[in-house]
């Protein structure tokens, strides 16, 4: 059977292709009835059966800004206006205009969470209520999350933002010098090139000022000192667990003190919008200190010289991945993951809003972004402009989300301005669809409605001429989203996520005065990463990303065609893609090996590492493991290759028959391909405005063949040829 998505605007078409082996389905298992939509999945029947209708859950929920003076009237109001045209009235977001001394209205800070803002929330909550849609709310006033508006800082100040500054000083051995007071000071020996020797590190003070008595040779001696970052953006310190002692009090046990009988069923979650960051280059907290002897069994004051020094014995790439792998195992499972744990425990969601753009980004601000998104109920990303048009944002969300089978929120064109159109609007959705969404979060509408006075830019709500039509596009959404959430993703691709290798060339971070200089390498390892990502999209050649996580879970299959392939849950690849890389761990290294003796494909697109997180800079296992690889035919290296990005796909290709091809046209589609059951549904999106008739050839499928068309829910019968075990279809996009 084979199914099309139609869209709502005639002059795009956009369609999906679904084909079954078999029109026999078997039901899933009931759920739980306590079960919150959130939370539940279908099979193919129940998915064909809720076409027509899906779960307003599925409707996009707006950003909803409180940022004037509250009147539980107008809540409940604007609130109700929104359900008519089955848009959630989505996430309260308690804000001004980030230029408070301005004209801009603002939301009082003293009514965020007082009495008036809860009969607020209640008024609002009610009509969604009745609506049978939802409500939700953001924990924070402003961003980023777990200040508290600075409340958190007025009860404990102690719990300020913190990092390490430092100087070093090269001095002789023989004498004995004077040192400063410091947080402590660690010295280390300089070979005869002036390069540090790891293992003379040692911390020789701390506190009060000392005498040392330098040994015999050349020492470098660094003095640590506590500072309190004037550009860390949050100005708490979220490597301290005692963060949330203090912020979820207010943040979180308010509301179930007031609103409890909402929460876990008309407020379903809450947007945690925290574009901020772990801390300010060497951040610090005594608990990284307690955690970092934990994990690594050191002590990590010894160690931090070489976080903006090279060592001769190159433990220098080992000292960095451990200091960033114990501030994300902090930030991660303290500040992320205690209000996730608080929330699920009440049958909530927790939605991530972090930083995504590169792995450098990443680095800086968030440390290992996909082990985040994994502690998180509804990983999300942010989605400005017309972002949406570009792959890049979404892609190792998306992964998350299908490995761990958990939705996927996306913030909709934020600050896309007056000149928004209903086009772009539509080519938006065209696109978070194919990248895997399935939680559309459109931004936004202001609870101020002098218009003049909103500092970003649309606002979607009733002035805007397209708003007595817009439930056209809630619901056009809400199938998309709906039917994106079942099955899986059939990806036959998987591209390596190369994190580590950015954390250990990551010198430059913690040595400029803007913390944002990065070497060449790092930057070719960014954008290769990056650009594998653009040209397997447009070729139509669909992936996922794994990081070490993934790749250690991984299982190496052979399949009844007798393919080998890495299965990880229940996905399955037949090709792993390697950008270029400066250290791997052992066991990736070991599994990758694995994976090519067993005759498993490869494509190489860069330097293979030297290095491991357990070695250092140089690595015998690692190398020897890359080495050996090299030899069997199934590993394509495309490493000395100036065109690689673009013979990539070509290259594939040739190992594997593509899902979809193009027999007649142009149009560059946007396409992903899922699997419901035994069933495959194709998503085909024309956003270039053009109009064409297209034959496009599927690898997958067999049976009858149906449109689902998404704009009316109607589902009707469509007809293809078979041609040379493939599926062949004639279809035409409008412009």
């Amino acid at each position: 059977m084979s199914t099309i998505y139609k869209n709502f605007l005639k002059s795009i078409l956009l369609i999906a292709l679904l084909s079954i082996s078999s029109i026999l389905t078997i039901a899933a298992q009931e759920k739980k009835s306590d079960q919150a939509e959130w939370q539940k999945k279908y099979d193919f029947k129940q998915t064909k059966e809720k076409f027509v209708q899906p779960p307003l859950f599925y409707a996009p929920h707006t950003f909803w800004f409180w940022d004037t003076k509250l009147d539980p009237a107008q809540t409940a109001a604007m609130a109700k206006e929104m359900t008519k045209q089955r848009l959630n009235p989505g996430y309260v977001h308690p804000r001004h205009s980030e230029a408070p001394a301005t004209a801009f209205p603002a939301l009082p800070k003293e009514e965020w969470l007082s009495p008036l803002w809860f009969e607020s929330i209640i008024t609002a909550a009610e009509e969604a209520k009745n609506a049978g849609m939802t409500l939700g709310y953001c924990d924070e006033y402003w961003w980023p999350s777990g200040r508290a508006d600075g409340r958190v800082l007025e009860q404990a100040p102690d719990l300020a933002a913190k990092s390490l500054s430092w100087e070093g000083t090269i001095v002789n051995g023989g004498n004995t010098i004077s040192l400063p007071d410091s947080k402590f000071t660690v010295a280390a020996e300089l070979s005869s090139g002036d390069i540090l020797i790891s293992n003379s590190l040692q911390v020789i003070g701390a506190g009060n000022s000392f005498q040392w008595k330098v040994p015999r040779g050349k020492w470098v001696v660094y003095t640590y000192r506590i500072e309190n970052p004037k550009v860390d953006v949050g100005k708490v310190n979220y490597l301290n667990p005692k963060l949330m002692d203090v912020f979820m009090p207010i943040a979180y046990e308010s509301y179930e003190n007031n609103v409890g009988e909402f929460m876990g069923n008309t407020i379903p979650g809450v947007f945690v919008d925290n574009e901020g960051d772990y801390g300010f280059k060497m951040a610090w907290s005594e608990y990284l200190q307690e955690r970092y002897l934990e994990m690594k069994g050191k002590d990590i004051r010894k160690f931090l010289p070489l976080l903006t020094e090279k060592d001769e014995e190159g433990y220098w790439v080992k000292a960095r991945y451990d200091w960033f792998d114990v501030v994300s195992d902090i930030y991660t499972n303290q500040f992320i993951g205690r209000p996730n744990d608080w929330l699920k425990d009440r049958n909530m969601y927790y939605i991530s809003n972090l930083w995504e753009e590169s792995l450098l980004l990443q680095t800086e601000q968030v440390g290992d972004f996909m082990r985040a998104q994994r502690r998180v109920t509804m990983p999300g990303n942010d989605c400005l402009l017309m972002y949406s048009q570009n792959v890049h944002d979404f892609k190792e969300t998306q992964s998350v989300c299908e490995f761990e089978d958990r939705p996927f929120m996306s913030e909709l064109m934020g600050v896309a301005g007056w000149q928004q159109t209903p086009a772009q609007m539509k080519m938006t959705l065209n696109a978070v669809t194919a990248w895997g969404v399935t939680h559309t979060v459109p931004h936004g509408i202001n609870l101020n409605r002098k218009l003049e006075t909103i500092p970003y830019p649309a606002d979607w709500f009733t002035e805007n001429p397209f708003w007595r039509y817009f439930h056209l596009w809630t619901d056009f959404a809400r199938r998309a989203s709906f039917v994106n959430r079942q099955g899986q993703l059939a990806a036959d691709i998987l591209l390596y996520n190369p994190l580590e290798s950015i954390w250990a060339l990551s010198e430059g971070y913690f040595t400029s005065p803007t913390g944002d200089e990065w070497p060449d390498k790092a930057t070719e390892i960014n954008n290769t990463y990056s650009s594998a990502m653009e040209v397997l999209t447009k070729s139509w050649l669909d992936y996922l990303i794994g990081d070490a996580h993934y790749l250690d879970k991984a299982e190496i299959i052979v399949t009844k065609k007798e393919e080998i392939k890495l299965q990880i849950g229940t996905h399955e690849f037949s090709v792993l893609v390697l950008p270029p890389l400066f250290i791997l761990s052992q066991s990736t290294s070991q599994k990758i090996l694995e994976f090519a003796k067993a005759g498993g494909n490869i494509v190489i697109l860069g330097d293979l590492p030297k290095g491991s997180p357990q070695v250092g800079l140089i690595d015998s296992k690692v190398q020897s493991d890359m080495e050996e690889m090299l030899k069997f035919p199934s590993v394509t290296n495309l490493s000395k290759d100036t065109n690689k990005i673009e013979n990539l796909p070509k290259k594939i290709k040739d190992i594997i028959e593509p899902q979809v091809e193009i027999i007649t046209g142009t149009l560059p589609l946007l396409i992903s391909h899922r699997i419901i059951e035994d069933n495959h549904f194709y998503w085909l999106a024309n956003n270039t405005g053009k109009k064409e008739t297209v034959t496009l050839s599927f690898r997958d499928g067999s049976g009858s063949s149906e449109i689902w068309d998404c704009e009316t829910g109607k589902i009707h019968q469509t007809s293809y040829s078979k041609v040379k075990d493939r599926i062949s279809i004639e279809l035409n996009f409008d412009s």
